[in-house]
């Protein structure tokens, strides 16, 4: 490209969507051990959620793929969603069931094959899906006047920290118009280490490797947001792209700690027989018994690796009469690849404090 400090002068704004940093907040709360910077917040507003209000939390992130594919549908470039979080709620009011099932599990299919289930013409793709997923499509508007009122009853939880942190979210919207207009490519090239600003292109290296040609785009969106690390968010759409420009908030700093959800999702490759169990699992179903047999150990023993594997977000059951299945999630082990991403962006990490000869001694 002849002048790319140009075109991106024009073409790149940055923008406050306070619908998207509502969904990214209840993403870090059901996920708190991954996202470090903002894990002491996390803490106090667990403790603070009503019971109720903390197992829909657990019900809605597994739902919802942890509330990011809801951001999709918040787009940048219309200004009314720029507002509040109610304009973003009532963009969910006035889904259709079939974008309803969408913003929560994602595109994982066509349209028509899940207007297709939605009608009650079921297959083996439709078996395949999680237990939750297949409820949603049974019952989607049910669904949907659940998710609203978990929002909502959440809501005065997030505007109390949002009162914090609009202020330094709209300082780094005009801070960024600032440096875009004096170094575009510069500024561009730091918003995050897995975003590279090629003479022709852009590329994002997230489970795979996205590349946009400028000529394919006529904008690109940074969203600011205070809860974005340590995640390279990016939202295609025809001709345009959203990136997350993540905010650091004077005060809320944690010391740099590598992510326990990081040593679980590890921890679980430690042993070749659990590896071989959620091979197995990928496969096919399989119940705890089932499984003994397959691999040659006892079912306690099946059982504590099956724990170790849920607990990692590796698979998921679904009970058939009597007997409990598990299948595995690809998806999940996908999104490996993004870990170690994650994993080689983080700053150095102490090692967690020892604890006292008190401490030793319970």
């Amino acid at each position: 490209m002849q002048d790319l400090p140009l075109w991106l002068r024009k073409r790149v704004s940055a923008a406050y969507i306070p619908g998207c940093e509502f969904f990214l907040s209840l993403h870090v709360l059901a996920n708190p051990d991954h996202h470090t910077s903002r894990i002491g917040w996390a803490r106090e507003t667990l403790h603070a959620l009503p019971a109720g209000l903390a197992r829909d939390l657990r019900r809605f992130d597994a739902l919802s793929n942890h509330f990011l594919n809801v951001l999709d549908f918040l787009s940048p470039w219309e200004e009314t969603y720029h507002h509040s979080v109610e304009a973003g709620l009532e963009r969910v009011q006035a889904m259709s069931p079939e974008e309803f099932a969408e913003a929560m599990m994602g595109p994982i299919c066509h349209r028509r094959q899940l207007q297709a289930w939605m009608r009650g013409h079921t297959d083996e793709a439709f078996e395949q899906l999680k237990p939750e997923h297949r409820e949603l499509i049974r019952r989607p508007l049910a669904a949907k006047r659940d998710f609203l009122d978990f929002c909502y009853a959440y809501l005065p939880f997030f505007q109390a920290e949002e009162r914090r942190i609009e202020p330094w979210l709209i300082r780094a919207v005009h801070e960024a118009a600032e440096r875009l207009a004096a170094d575009p490519v510069s500024f561009l090239s730091r918003v995050h280490p897995r975003l590279h600003v090629h003479e022709r292109f852009l590329q994002f290296h997230k489970a795979k490797t996205y590349q946009f040609a400028y000529e394919e785009l006529t904008h690109i969106y940074l969203i600011v947001s205070t809860f974005a690390a340590p995640h390279l968010l990016l939202g295609v759409y025809a001709d345009r792209i959203t990136v997350g420009l993540h905010v650091d908030v004077p005060g809320t700093a944690e010391k740099a700690a590598i992510p326990a959800d990081f040593i679980a999702k590890m921890k679980v490759f430690s042993d070749p027989t659990r590896a071989a169990i959620l091979k197995s699992l990928l496969g096919h179903p399989y119940c705890v018994q089932q499984l003994a047999a397959l691999h040659g150990i006892s079912e306690p023993a099946v059982v504590k690796h099956i724990k170790l594997l849920a607990d990692a977000g590796f698979v998921w059951s679904e009970r058939r009469g009597r007997y409990v299945f598990y299948r595995a999630m690809p998806s999940r082990l996908e999104q490996l690849a993004v870990d170690l991403h994650e994993f080689i962006d983080m700053p150095d990490a102490g090692l967690p404090a020892a604890p006292s000869s008190t401490e030793r001694r319970k």
